[in-house]
């Protein structure tokens, strides 16, 4: 009987044994939850090594991104790698377009220069990459290296878009009045005719429009509007217009002095022919062809295309060639000038030729973005792109939408302004249609915007 009782008891207590293990003992803790990294363009840092060893490159940083098919990074590398040239060509091009222009045309743009990206690049290098967006995209970060002339004749010659003169040179040789050449053996004539073909071959073959003087006052004579100012106009009264000189300061005769002519030149006709005037002044021709001749002279740039214009490149060029009996008298002229020339190009003409590059830097220009939507299927993705498309105006343009990815809608954008100023317009429009999203994924000089979606109750 006992033995039965103390059966019965523990049977009885057996279950409260253990809920009280149970009760006292601590519950398991959840595991934690690491939190979501989500990798963007922001997120490739580095420096490119490129650097812009003449004034004719500029060396333009990007980053941009491309979708991963069949998990080829290579492929997707190299189509990155386009996109970021294509994106640099267009940040030239909106440096030297004025921004009316480039407004108006910059899908044809887009078109034209997409097509020829390659012939307008000098060098690459990627300085970062990676996979980002859910490695769903590979970013890079590159360098990309310039040849800003290129992208000038191009969009002079081939689009059109910039007026003649903006592009257009005038080259005057002078000389000291008192200069005798006969004794040298030469004619000053031979001289400036060499002169002038040398620089204006080599300044046409950079895609810039250059001109002598004689040829710049003839096309001016051709509109009668302008050529009762200029048809009596003197090579020298033409660089003293172009010094900003009165006649009556400069070593001028007497009827040059009281050219009614010369104080009625008005600068602005001659900035629709040209931006840039370089003069070569020859201050002395020394020797003959029989010994050693030598030529000094004395180059000068000034730019007249704006108010705040003025000389820019300035260079004082010798040289000199030994002669002999045998010596032939254009052969001389032509190693003359051929020396003088390297001379100037070693810094003179690169100045010149950085200048006529640089038109324009400033407005407000619409810049490409891409707008990322995170976390919404393709019929919010709709939805989303009506609210946008409502926005369109001339500092904001829509331009299509990609929703080939679950869960991640891509608005592709024109806006003229900073990315933080276009991630406020977009953020303030979806809150307002009731479309939830976190604060904007902003960073300088990144032309990807991404937006996270939010739950419900985080309103």
């Amino acid at each position: 009987i006992m033995n039965y009782r103390l059966s019965i008891l523990f049977i009885t207590l057996f279950p409260f044994f253990f809920f009280g293990c149970g009760f006292m003992s601590k519950p398991k803790p959840k595991p934690v939850q690491k939190p979501e990294t989500f990798l963007t363009l922001a997120d490739l840092s580095g420096r490119t090594t490129l650097s812009e060893d003449s004034p004719d490159v500029r060396v333009i940083t990007v980053k941009s991104k491309a979708f991963i098919k069949r998990n080829d990074i290579r492929a997707t590398k190299a189509k990155a790698l386009e996109i970021a040239s294509i994106q640099a060509v267009d940040n030239m091009v909106r440096e030297l377009l004025p921004p009316e222009t480039y407004n108006r045309n910059y899908e044809k743009i887009n078109q034209y220069m997409g097509t020829n990206v390659e012939k307008y690049i000098v060098d690459k290098q990627v300085y970062a990459e990676r996979k980002i967006f859910d490695d769903k995209y590979y970013g890079v970060a590159a360098g990309i290296k310039l040849n800003r002339q290129q992208v000038l004749v191009a969009l002079q010659k081939d689009l059109n878009l910039i007026n003649q003169s903006q592009n257009g040179v005038i080259t005057v040789i002078t000389s000291k009045k008192d200069i005798d050449l006969s004794s040298a053996g030469l004619q000053f004539e031979d001289i400036e005719t060499a002169l002038m073909k040398q620089i204006q071959t080599d300044l046409n073959q950079r895609g810039l429009r250059a001109m002598d003087y004689f040829n710049a006052m003839a096309s001016l004579k051709l509109d009668e509007s302008k050529k009762a100012k200029i048809q009596q106009l003197s090579k020298e009264q033409f660089m003293t217009a172009i010094a900003g000189s009165s006649a009556k300061d400069v070593s001028m005769n007497t009827v040059s002095q009281q050219s009614g002519d010369f104080y009625g030149i008005d600068l602005n006709i001659l900035k629709e022919v040209a931006k840039v005037v370089v003069e070569v002044n020859i201050f002395a021709v020394s020797g003959n062809i029989q010994g050693d001749v030598s030529l000094q002279l004395n180059v000068t740039a000034t730019n007249i295309s704006t108010s705040t214009g003025g000389a820019f490149a300035n260079s004082i060029v010798n040289v000199a060639r030994r002669g002999g009996p045998n010596v032939i008298a254009s052969a001389m002229i032509a190693g003359l000038v051929q020396d003088a020339y390297e001379e100037m190009q070693q810094q003179f003409i690169p100045q010149v030729i950085k200048e006529m590059s640089t038109i324009s830097i400033g407005g407000n220009k619409l810049i490409a973005y891409e707008l990322i939507l995170r976390g919404f299927d393709r019929r919010t993705g709709n939805r989303i792109r009506r609210v946008v498309q409502k926005l369109e105006n001339d500092d904001f343009r829509y331009i299509d939408i990609d929703n080939s990815i679950e869960d991640m809608i891509t608005l592709k954008v024109r806006f003229a302004g900073k990315s933080s100023e276009l991630a406020d317009k977009i953020f303030d429009e979806l809150d307002a249609a009731g479309i939830l999203v976190d604060v904007p994924i902003v960073a300088p000089e990144l032309t990807d915007l991404v937006f996270n979606k939010l739950p419900p109750e985080n309103k």
